[in-house]
C-alpha cells in the first residue's frame, strides 16, 4: 500500500467547482483493514462527504489505473438517468414498457413496466440461462462489435420466464431493455442520455460505455488472469467504465439531491424488504456499524465484471460515501448485515470514525 500519496488529498472537481480537500492524518479505510489483521485488498478506496474527498488509498498493480471497469453500479446511474426522466414528466415509473417502446413485442413483455425492470421484478428473459464456458454465460462472450445494440428487442424480449412482480431474479436484460425504453421516450441514444444527464453536469470526463472487447484493468484470481469477457455486452447492465473519483462525484450528486429531485431519490432509495431490501437500481437497508450510534441507514450498490469488485456505498444521513474497486475476483467483502467481514471494517471505518 502506498502510503504517501494514497492518504495524500488533493483538489475534487464537482460540477465545475474545484475544492479543496483536507489532509487525512489518521489510516483511511484500507490501512484500518489491513491493520485490524483483514484480508488484503488490492485496489482503489475512497470515502468522501458531500462535498469533499477524505480519503483515497490505494495498493496493488491497479491502484493507480485511471479506468476501472463499474460493472452492476451502471444499473445504479440507469436508475439515476431514469428518475431525470420522471423530473421531466417524460416518463411514470408505472408506464408499461411495451406503450413506451412499440417495437417491443407485447405479446410476451406487454405487461411488464419501468418499476418492475428497476426492482428486477420483471419475469424477463435472462442472459445467465445461456449456456456457460468456464462459468461465464455464453452472452457475455461474443466478440462482434456492436451484438449488444438489438438485444433488448431480441434474446431480452423473448419468451418470458415467469410473470411480471411474481418474485425477484437479478437481470441484466432488465437495464438493457430499460436503456431502450429511455431511448424511445427521450429520442437520444442511451450513450447521449449518459453524457447529457450524468456526465456533463457533474463535469465528468471519463464516464462511458465500454468499448468492444475492451479491458481497462485485468483481474485475477488466486494471482492467475481471468479470460476476458465482452464489457460492451453487458450494456446498460453493466458496461460502464471510468475513474473511481467520477464515482464518487456521482455519488455526492446524489447525495446533495442535486442530480436527481428529493422526492424522486426518496423513491429511488426506498428498500422493499420482500424482495431482500432491493431499491430501483441499488439495495436500500439500515445496519449497525462498529464507532455509531444506533443502526446506519445504506444505499449499497454492487458490482461484479470481468473479475472486477466494486462496492459503492452511501451514508445519507451521516453525509458519507465510500467507494472500492478491486481487481482481486476472488476477495471475500463479507457482509454488512452481518456485522463482520471485510465490508463491515471498511464501512465501519468510513461512516463512523
Amino acid at each position: 500500500m502506498r502510503r504517501g500519496a494514497a492518504l495524500a488529498v488533493g483538489v475534487l472537481a464537482l460540477g465545475g467547482a474545484a475544492l479543496a480537500q483536507p489532509a487525512r492524518t489518521d489510516p483511511g479505510p484500507l490501512a484500518a483493514l489491513t491493520l485490524s489483521g483483514g484480508p488484503k485488498l488490492t485496489g482503489r478506496v475512497l470515502v468522501a462527504d458531500q462535498t469533499r474527498m477524505l480519503s483515497d488509498e490505494r495498493a496493488g498493480a491497479y491502484g493507480d489505473a485511471p479506468i476501472w471497469p463499474w460493472g452492476s453500479v451502471s444499473k445504479q446511474v440507469a436508475a439515476a438517468i431514469t428518475m431525470t426522466g420522471v423530473d421531466r414528466g417524460e416518463l411514470a415509473l408505472d408506464d408499461l414498457i411495451a406503450t413506451r417502446w412499440k417495437v417491443l413485442p407485447t405479446p410476451t413483455i406487454g405487461g411488464v413496466t419501468i418499476r418492475q425492470l428497476l426492482r428486477h421484478t420483471s419475469g424477463l428473459a435472462n442472459p445467465e440461462d445461456t449456456p456457460q464456458t468456464d462459468g461465464v454465460p455464453a452472452f457475455y462472450l461474443r466478440r462482434e462489435a456492436g451484438v449488444e445494440r438489438d438485444d433488448a428487442v431480441t434474446f431480452c424480449a423473448g419468451p418470458v420466464k415467469r410473470a411480471p412482480e411474481t418474485r425477484f431474479e437479478y437481470n441484466n436484460c432488465d437495464t438493457i431493455v430499460l436503456a431502450g425504453v429511455l431511448e424511445s421516450v427521450t429520442g437520444q441514444s442511451y450513450p447521449r442520455l449518459l453524457a447529457d444527464r450524468i456526465a456533463g453536469p457533474l463535469g465528468l470526463k471519463s464516464l462511458r460505455m465500454a468499448k468492444a472487447n475492451e479491458r481497462p484493468v485485468i483481474a485475477n484470481l488466486n494471482g492467475a488472469p481471468l479470460p476476458p469477457v465482452n464489457l460492451a455486452t453487458f450494456g446498460a447492465g453493466g458496461a460502464l467504465v471510468g475513474a473511481p473519483e467520477d464515482l464518487v462525484r456521482f455519488d455526492q450528486a446524489l447525495l446533495a439531491r442535486r442530480l436527481v429531485s428529493p422526492a424522486s431519490t426518496d423513491v429511488m432509495w426506498k428498500g422493499d424488504p420482500a424482495i431482500g431490501y432491493a431499491a430501483l437500481g441499488a439495495w436500500s437497508f439500515s445496519a449497525p456499524l462498529a464507532g455509531c450510534e444506533g443502526d446506519v441507514a445504506m444505499i449499497e450498490r454492487r458490482g461484479s465484471v470481468d473479475g472486477v469488485q466494486v462496492r459503492n456505498i452511501i451514508a445519507p444521513e451521516r453525509g458519507r460515501i465510500l467507494v472500492v474497486f478491486s481487481d482481486d475476483a476472488g476477495f471475500d467483502f463479507g457482509e454488512i448485515w452481518q456485522g463482520r467481514g471485510a465490508s463491515y471494517t471498511l464501512a465501519s471505518e468510513a461512516f463512523c470514525r
